[in-house]
């Protein structure tokens, strides 16, 4: 006896899982994907597997099922597997939008660009407007330093979410290495609004400082990077703050302040090299005069 199942859209650490349809189930399969979803919300994915396999074996027409197990295999790092169950949930139905998302940031992360591009590409094509698609390819773009294709698909992907933190950090950068200063800015500014996490917020005022140096936009280079220092906890961007603060002072003739942040920045093997450099010109001008 067949009964109607609503399989509903459930919510996992931001994943979106299920694709949202009334499909005719068996009970059996209904409940074993169900129980599945169950152990998938607590990260028992190693649990939740053999419940996905039990539902497909009662119902092999269960594209959703197919698509929860790949995830679970992919969470456990059989990525192979994980493939093969996004493949057959799209052949299965061949507009599961998540199922091709999927697909297309797994063969990203396994470096088939081609592969995963054509992926984004064939969800694009029924549904232009799918954010995370557009964001796999500018992702893939920006990678490949195609930053004029990242910065159109990036920007068809805030067109479909406003609030997509990581696409206005993605694509401010597009427009940094495209010398566009301005809206390089204007995209981190975004991210900034918009990013709940406060390192994160330190690692775009960051690249906001850099790009208003570039603007000599000097007196809000100053306060973007004084805010990277006491948003980020990593040493990565305090060392890179500490840098270009020195650079602010030095272009704006305050060299004692200069000499400070670039001491700071020294103490970082990273910069080391760079900082003791403009330490030199700035206390031993006639050595580099021509």
């Amino acid at each position: 006896m067949k009964r109607l199942f609503l399989i509903t859209v459930i919510l996992i650490i931001g994943v979106q899982f299920a694709w949202t349809q009334e499909a005719t189930r068996s009970p059996e399969a209904g409940q074993a994907y169900n129980d599945g979803l169950n152990h998938a919300r607590k990260k028992k994915f190693s649990q939740a597997i053999p419940k996905f396999i039990e539902a497909i074996k009662v119902d092999d027409n269960f594209p959703d099922a197919h698509y929860m197990l790949g995830y679970c295999y992919r969470k456990n790092n059989d990525y192979k597997k994980a493939e093969l169950q996004y493949r057959l949930a799209i052949k299965l139905n061949s507009k599961f939008e998540q199922a091709y998302v999927a697909l297309g940031n797994l063969l990203a992360q396994a470096d088939r660009k081609s592969d995963a591009i054509n992926t984004f590409k064939a969800v694009l094509n029924f549904s232009p407007k799918n954010y995370k698609a557009n964001f796999g390819l500018g992702k893939i773009y920006y990678d490949q330093k195609d930053y004029n294709q990242s910065v159109t698909s990036l920007t068809k992907a805030i067109a479909a979410k406003k609030e997509y933190v990581i696409a206005h950090n993605i694509l401010g950068l597009a427009y940094k290495n495209l010398k566009r200063y301005s809206d390089a800015a204007k995209e981190f500014i975004l991210a900034i609004k918009y990013e709940k996490k406060r390192s994160s917020k330190g690692s775009y005022y960051y690249q906001l400082g850099q790009v208003q140096i570039k603007t000599k936009a000097y007196s809000s280079a100053e306060k973007s990077l004084k805010n990277a220092l006491n948003f980020s906890s990593k040493s990565r961007v305090k060392a890179g703050s500490n840098f270009y603060l020195g650079e602010v002072y030095k272009l704006t003739g305050k060299k004692q302040s200069a000499l400070k942040y670039f001491r700071i920045a020294a103490q970082d093997r990273s910069w080391k090299q760079s900082a003791e450099y403009e330490i030199d010109l700035i206390e031993n001008p006639d050595k580099y005069v021509n």
